[in-house]
C-alpha cells in the first residue's frame, strides 16, 4: 500500500479532506525558511558596503530587515497554529468516525469472525491500529509532504542562482533512494511480526486479568505467568529487531544526504575560485544547502515509520472487506412469529453441532430445548438469532428464510436473556434501557418489578443509578440475572430467546422469575432453554437433543409417558432433589 492508497484507506476514498492540513503543513515548512532568506538579504547588504564603502552602512536597509523578521516569525506563528488545529482537529475527527464505523461493522459480522481470533486481535482493531493511524495523520503524512516540498523549492531557488552547483546538490538525494526502500522493506517486514506479537501479549494479558480467580483457586500462578512472561520477552525481541533492522539503513540514507554539504563545499570553492560562483551567491548555498537536507532526512524517517503504522491501516481495511451478514431483501417485514427449522445442520470448524433438525415453532408458544451438555441446544437460539449462518437447511421466520431479512429488522424482533449475562460498566437505569433506549422510568420500574429486581436495586446506594460495574462485578449472579431479563422484558419483543434464565437464582428468586417468563409468554414466541425439568413442565412442546439431533418432542405428559431421554433425565432430576448430606458426611468434609 503506497501513501496515496493509505490515504484513501483512512479517508475512506475522500482524500480531499486531507487537503486543509497538508496545505497548511507545507505552507508552515515554507515559512520555516523566511528567516533564511531574510539572514541571505543582511548577508548582500553587508557584501554590497564592503564593496562600495563610500555608499554608508546600510542602517535603514538592515532595520526593515530586523522589522521583516519580527513580522515573518509572527506569521509563522500564525500559519503554525493554523497547521496545527487542521492537523489535529480533522485527525481526531477522521478517527473518531473511523472507530464508530469499525464498532458497528464488527457489531454486524457473524460470531464465527470473534471465536476465530483472540481478544486482543478484536481490541487491537479500535485501540492499537486505530492509535496508530491517529500517528501517521497527525504527525507523518502532513509533515512529509511539507519535508518533500520544501526542499524542491529551495533547490529550484538555488538553480537560478547557479544551476550547476544546485545539480550538485540534488545529486545525493536518489543516491539515497535504495537505503530508503530497503529500511522500507525491513520495517514492512518485522513490522508486521512485532504487530502479531503485539496482540498476542494483549491477549495474554487480557487471558491472565480474566482468569485471576481461576489462577489463584488451582494455585497455577507460576505456570500462568510464564505464559505471560514468554510472551512479553517475545515482544521485547521483536521490537529490538525492529529498530535494528530500520535503524542503521535509514542512518546510512542520512549519510549520503549530509554528504551533499560536502559536495556544496568543495565543487562551490571551485566555482568561486574559477570566478564563475560570487561569494555571496557561495555562502547563500552553504546556509540554504542545510535546509536542503535536513527536511529531506526526516521525510525518509517519516516514510519508514509511514511503512509501519500502515501495517495497522492494512488490517482495518482488511477487517472492512469482511464481509458482513446481510439481507437478500432488506425491506422484508416478518407476516408472524412463527419459527421453522428445515433439515438444519451447522458446523464450528470441523465439528458437527447440529444434524438434519426440522421442528416447527408456532407463534405465541413456548417451546424448551432440553439435553445434554453439549447437544446444540444453545446453538439453535443463536441460529434464530443469525448470530452464525447455517451450513445446511434453512431457518424460516413467518415463512420466510431469516437470510432474507435485514439483520437490524431480525433482532429487533428477538430478546435474549443469556446464561453468561454480561452487564456494562454503567448504571442499572441504562444497563435495564438496553432493551429500549425510549423507555420511561415507568416503564423501566414496571420492567424491574416484573422480573423481581425493582426491591434489591432501590436499596442499592444510589437505587437505579447506581454503577455496576465492568460486567456487573458488583452485583451477584442472580441480580445480574434478573436485570437481564428486566431488559429483555422492557424490549417487548415478539420472540424470547431465554438460555438457562433461572441457572443463577436460588429456589425464591426462581419461582419469581419462573411468574415473570409466564407473563412473558402471552402473545409472545418463547424459546428456553433449561436444565431443570420442573421449570418447563408447562411448555407447549418440550424438544429433547442429543449429539446434535431431535430425539424426541411433545408436552411434558406424553414426553413423561414414554421411555427414553426426556423421563430419564425427569427421573434423575427427581431423585437428586431428595439428595442430602448426612451429618457424618458434613462433619467429614469439614474436618
Amino acid at each position: 500500500m503506497n501513501i496515496i492508497s493509505m490515504m484513501k484507506a483512512v479517508t475512506f476514498g475522500d482524500t480531499s479532506r486531507l487537503r486543509p492540513m497538508i496545505l497548511w503543513t507545507m505552507l508552515e515548512y515554507f515559512f520555516r525558511g523566511a528567516p533564511y532568506g531574510i539572514l541571505l538579504a543582511v548577508v548582500w547588504e553587508l557584501f554590497a558596503f564592503l564593496e562600495n564603502p563610500a555608499g554608508g552602512f546600510p542602517v535603514t536597509h538592515l532595520a526593515l530587515l530586523s522589522g521583516a523578521l519580527l513580522v515573518s516569525l509572527a506569521v509563522l506563528f500564525f500559519i503554525s497554529r493554523k497547521a496545527y488545529t487542521a492537523v489535529y482537529y480533522e485527525t481526531y475527527r477522521l478517527c473518531e468516525e473511523g472507530r464508530l464505523t469499525i464498532g458497528d461493522h464488527l457489531r454486524k459480522l457473524s460470531m464465527g469472525f470473534f471465536n476465530a481470533r483472540d481478544p486482543g486481535d478484536i481490541g487491537s482493531y479500535l485501540i492499537n491500529d486505530y492509535a496508530n493511524v491517529e500517528f501517521a495523520l497527525s504527525h507523518l503524512v502532513p509533515q512529509l509532504f511539507g519535508a518533500l516540498a520544501m526542499p524542491l523549492f529551495l533547490l529550484l531557488v538555488l538553480a537560478t542562482q547557479h544551476w550547476h552547483l544546485a545539480l550538485i546538490a540534488a545529486l545525493v538525494i536518489p543516491a539515497a533512494v535504495p537505503f530508503t526502500w530497503l529500511a522500507r522493506f525491513c520495517i514492512g517486514y518485522l513490522g508486521r511480526k512485532q504487530q502479531k506479537t503485539k496482540v498476542a501479549a494483549a491477549s495474554r494479558m487480557l487471558e491472565y486479568l480474566q482468569g485471576m480467580r481461576l489462577i489463584k483457586a488451582f494455585n497455577l500462578a507460576g505456570e500462568k505467568f510464564d505464559r505471560l512472561e514468554k510472551s512479553f520477552r517475545r515482544l521485547k525481541r521483536d521490537c529490538i529487531r525492529l529498530e535494528a533492522a530500520g535503524g542503521p539503513t535509514i542512518l546510512l540514507s542520512s549519510f549520503v544526504l549530509h554528504s551533499g554539504l560536502t559536495l556544496i563545499i568543495l565543487f562551490g570553492l571551485s566555482f568561486l575560485f574559477s570566478g564563475s560562483l560570487p561569494l555571496p551567491v557561495y555562502i547563500m548555498f552553504l546556509i540554504l544547502g542545510t535546509r536542503v537536507y535536513e527536511p529531506l532526512i526526516q521525510g525518509l524517517i517519516f516514510l519508514g515509520e509511514l511503512n509501519y503504522y500502515q501495517i495497522g491501516v492494512d488490517r482495518l481495511e482488511e477487517l472492512r472487506k469482511t464481509p458482513m451478514l446481510a439481507g437478500s431483501s432488506p425491506e422484508l417485514k416478518p407476516s408472524d412469529y412463527s419459527i421453522g427449522f428445515d433439515n438444519v445442520g451447522f458446523r464450528y470448524h470441523e465439528t458437527e453441532i447440529l444434524k438434519g433438525i426440522s421442528l416447527q415453532i408456532p407463534q405465541h408458544s413456548m417451546t424448551a430445548l432440553v439435553g445434554p451438555s453439549g447437544s446444540g441446544k444453545t446453538t439453535m437460539t443463536r441460529l434464530i438469532a443469525r448470530f452464525w449462518d447455517v451450513n445446511e437447511g434453512s431457518i424460516t421466520l413467518g415463512g420466510r428464510d431469516i437470510r432474507e431479512y435485514d439483520p437490524e429488522t431480525l433482532l429487533a424482533s428477538v430478546s435474549m436473556v443469556f446464561q453468561d449475562v454480561y452487564l456494562f460498566n454503567d448504571t442499572v437505569l441504562n444497563n435495564i434501557r438496553t432493551g429500549n433506549p425510549e423507555a420511561s422510568m415507568e416503564m423501566v420500574i414496571k420492567a424491574a418489578d416484573s422480573a423481581r429486581c425493582h426491591e434489591f436495586i432501590s436499596a442499592l446506594p444510589e437505587g437505579y443509578e447506581t454503577m455496576v460495574g465492568e460486567g456487573g462485578s458488583t452485583l451477584s449472579g442472580g441480580e445480574k440475572q434478573r436485570i437481564s431479563i428486566a431488559r429483555a422484558i422492557l424490549k417487548d419483543a415478539p420472540i424470547v430467546l431465554l438460555d438457562e434464565a433461572t441457572a443463577a437464582l436460588d429456589p425464591e428468586n426462581e419461582l419469581y422469575i419462573q411468574e415473570a417468563i409466564d407473563g412473558l409468554v402471552k402473545n409472545k414466541t418463547v424459546i428456553i432453554i433449561a436444565h431443570r425439568l420442573n421449570t418447563i413442565v408447562h411448555a407447549d412442546t418440550i424438544v429433547v437433543l442429543n449429539g446434535g439431533r431431535i430425539v424426541q418432542h411433545g408436552s411434558h405428559a406424553e414426553l413423561i409417558k414414554k421411555e427414553g431421554l426426556y423421563r430419564q433425565m425427569w427421573e434423575e432430576q427427581q431423585e437428586t432433589r431428595n439428595w442430602r448430606i448426612t451429618e457424618y458426611a458434613a462433619t467429614d468434609v469439614l474436618t
